[in-house]
Order: structure tokens, then C-alpha cells, then sequence
């Protein structure tokens, strides 16, 4: 097998607003912290005609258009499989608006206009530099906690286990794929430029010898541990902290690894329909009604209300399954480790499904792929009206799930996950 690797700086000019956080906050970039950087590998197995490609930016999600011209782009000229490439974010937000997040931060034309491109040179550069693996190390390993449950508190499941793999090689530095589910969100909302924790990883490896790529987990219901002490109150030496703290599991967990001895690739999708909460004009109506009562003291949320409720009722009357949203997961396996891409903001104990179904598998769930569609949250979440159940729909412009359809999506993965592997 071989692989490639590439990183191209993706940073925007100052000025843009930035992205995570609603109502209409107008928050735009004053200063650069640190650097945003799409990152890419290209696998290549010449044994098997297998070739795959995974794009890692430093972008709070990308929307579906931008992910659909650079991998027709990339297949174009490469002669790559659309299949066979997967975009992640790493899901900061310290970064420009790229995703369909109503009131979150205005996009910047100019720059969505120079993305593809960007991304393209990148998984372009990435089978510019393909190399012989000599050898690859699966890791999981345990690590002090950086994030917690901030929908059940200390009720709340937490994977707190680094996952990934390294690739070494003849020649050249080291490749490490690094994976840890926490959202990006420790700065709170700063006026700064940054990739948050998952870029201090990066660079901690990057001083330890490695290239590297941080792939945000399942973290729909995780924030940082700063975030206890007081929300957003994080620093860069914070986030300096975190970076290393998951390096350095990372480096602990690869001495007790043996090398593996299956690297064959593989790329499928999993398609699955989820079932939405059937809302009527009159519910709409109701919602929209109740965030009006409270628009003195919320009047971006009215705003957004609004938005939401012209958009629902256009799908009512245009889509003919209004009640059925149709959804992409993505599949890459490298020998043991496989990711699995999902394309929204998914719950913890989903992810412990699916990964408790292969267990002899190195699992990586990946948030954020391809596209960010919605939260994808745990029953109870759903009933309880949360902010990932109920609220988080306004600003992805959804209908709500109904009950249980996250845990459905979980298992439906896993069975296939089990099957197919």
C-alpha cells in the first residue's frame, strides 16, 4: 500500500464572520490565533486497484455543493471513484462559515468561491506524494477526560479514548491519523481565527516527528471541560493543553502496538432514511408564535423562527416524503481500522453502537462528512424538546427526528458494519 499526504493552508482573510454560535451574532474575524489547513491522504493499494482519499479541513462543516464539486472535480481528473472520497471537518468554531447554518455566521462569497479549488490542490498534492508504507500501528488509548456530557452532565456517557493509526515509512516523517470526540468549542466566541484543539494536536505531533490529521468523533453532546468552570472561558494555553494531552495518549498508545499485518482497502456507503416528526402548519405556526413572545429579549431567534418556518412549510408543499430525510454514511477501511463517516452532529452512545458491534475492529466515528446536515441526537434528547432535538433544527432549516431514530441509524450501520467486515 501507499500513501500520500498534503496540507494547504485554507485561512481567510480577516473580516469574515465567523461560525458556531447563533443568533445573527455578527461576529467577524479581528486576528489570526492560528492557521486553518486542509489536510488530505490519499490511499493507494496497486495490488487491488483500490484508491481512496480523505480531505480534513479546519471548517465548522461544509455545505453539500462545495463537497459535490471537488469530489467531481478530483474524480475528473484523478479518475478517482466519487465513493472513494471522504471530506471531513473538524468542526471549530473559530472558523469562516462553509455550512447551512442559519444565523450562525453570514458566508463569505469570495471565499466559498476559492474553496473547491483549495481542497482540490490538496487531494491533487496528496497522490503527488505517494510512498510504500512499511509498516502501520492501530491504536485506542484511554486519556484523561477533555470533554463531558453537556446534555446529562455527570450522567452522561463520554468516550474518552484516543483512536487512530500511523503509518511509517522508508523515507520521510511518520503519518498519524488521530481521532477524539469533543466539540471544538473552547474558546467560546472570540473574534479569533482558529482551529481550536484539534489544530494544537496537530502541531504537538508535528513536533514529535509526525504528520497529522485530527478527525473530530461523534461530540454532539460534548463539550470541553473548561466549559465547567465557565462557558468559553478556554485560552490558547488551554487548547495548547488539550492538543497534547490527546498527542501524547496518542504517542503511549502506539509503543504497546504491534504492527498490523492486513492493509487491504475498502469504500462502500451505508443509505439509510430517517423518519421526521410530522408537523403540520399549525405546529409550525405555534413554534413560530412562542419564539415571538420572546423576541425583545431574542430577537435573532425570532429572526431565525421565521426562517425556519418558510423554509418547513416550502418542503411540505414541494418534497413527496416531506416526513423522510435521506442520509450518506461513508465507509473507509484501512486493514483494522475503519472510519465511518457520518454527515451531521451525532450523539455519543450512537457512536458506542456501532463500535460495540465490530469490537474487533478499531472503530473511528467521524462527525461532520460530506456535509453537516443535522444533530443526530438520543432518544430521550428528542422528547425532552433539547437544543440537539429540537432547537439545532432551526438553524440546519429541519423537521425534527422522531424518537428513537438515532439508536435505528446506529444499528442499521452496525449490522452492516458486521456483515460487510
Amino acid at each position: 500500500m501507499k500513501i500520500g499526504y498534503s496540507c494547504v493552508d485554507i485561512t481567510p482573510d480577516l473580516g469574515v464572520e465567523l461560525s458556531g454560535y447563533g443568533w445573527f451574532p455578527g461576529r467577524k474575524a479581528e486576528r489570526v490565533l492560528d492557521s486553518l489547513y486542509a489536510r488530505a491522504v490519499a490511499f493507494e493499494d496497486e495490488d487491488n486497484n483500490k484508491s481512496m482519499l480523505l480531505i480534513n479541513c479546519d471548517l465548522v462543516a461544509i455545505d453539500r455543493s462545495i463537497t459535490d464539486i471537488v469530489k467531481q472535480q478530483i474524480s475528473d481528473e484523478l479518475g478517482i471513484d466519487k465513493a472513494s472520497i471522504m471530506i471531513v471537518c473538524t468542526h471549530t468554531h473559530t472558523g469562516p462559515a462553509t455550512g447551512k447554518l442559519i444565523g450562525c455566521g453570514e458566508p463569505d462569497e469570495k471565499y466559498l468561491d476559492s474553496l473547491p479549488e483549495l481542497l482540490v490542490n490538496a487531494g491533487k498534492m496528496a497522490y503527488g506524494d505517494l510512498r510504500d508504507v512499511r509498516q502501520a500501528k492501530s491504536i485506542v488509548r484511554s486519556i484523561e477526560p477533555i470533554g463531558f456530557n453537556r446534555v446529562l452532565r455527570s450522567d452522561g456517557p463520554v468516550d474518552n479514548n484516543v483512536r487512530g493509526i500511523a503509518f511509517y515509512f522508508d523515507e520521510g516523517r511518520p503519518l498519524a491519523l488521530v481521532s477524539y470526540g469533543c466539540h471544538p468549542v473552547t474558546l467560546g466566541p472570540v473574534r479569533d481565527i482558529s482551529a481550536d484543539f484539534p489544530g494544537r494536536m496537530v502541531k504537538a505531533l508535528n513536533k514529535e516527528g509526525f504528520d497529522a490529521v485530527f478527525l473530530t468523533g461523534f461530540c454532539g453532546d460534548i463539550d470541553p471541560v473548561s466549559n465547567l468552570k465557565k462557558w468559553g472561558s478556554g485560552t490558547s494555553e488551554v487548547i495548547d493543553e488539550y492538543g497534547k494531552r490527546i498527542a501524547d495518549g496518542f504517542i503511549r498508545g502506539l509503543s504497546g502496538c504491534e504492527p498490523m499485518g492486513d492493509l487491504h482497502l475498502d469504500a462502500f456507503d451505508i443509505n439509510i432514511k430517517l423518519k421526521l416528526q410530522q408537523y403540520n402548519h399549525e405546529d409550525i405556526d405555534k413554534y413560530v408564535e412562542y419564539f415571538s413572545q420572546k423576541k425583545d429579549e431574542n430577537p435573532g431567534l425570532y429572526r431565525v423562527s421565521q426562517i425556519w418556518a418558510e423554509e418547513i412549510k416550502r418542503q411540505l408543499k414541494e418534497n413527496a416524503d416531506p416526513y423522510i430525510e435521506s442520509l450518506t454514511i461513508q465507509v473507509f477501511r484501512i486493514g483494522d481500522v475503519v472510519l465511518v463517516g457520518f454527515p451531521g452532529e451525532i450523539f455519543t452512545m450512537l457512536g458506542t453502537i456501532v463500535k460495540e458491534a465490530v469490537p474487533h475492529m478499531n472503530i473511528i466515528t467521524i462527525g461532520n462528512a460530506n456535509t453537516s446536515m443535522r444533530y443526530i441526537p438520543t432518544r430521550d434528547d428528542i422528547e425532552n424538546k433539547g437544543y440537539a432535538g429540537f432547537l439545532s433544527c432551526l438553524l440546519y432549516l429541519k423537521l425534527p427526528l422522531e424518537p428513537g431514530e438515532g439508536e435505528r441509524m446506529a444499528e442499521m450501520v452496525a449490522k452492516v458494519l458486521k456483515e460487510r467486515l
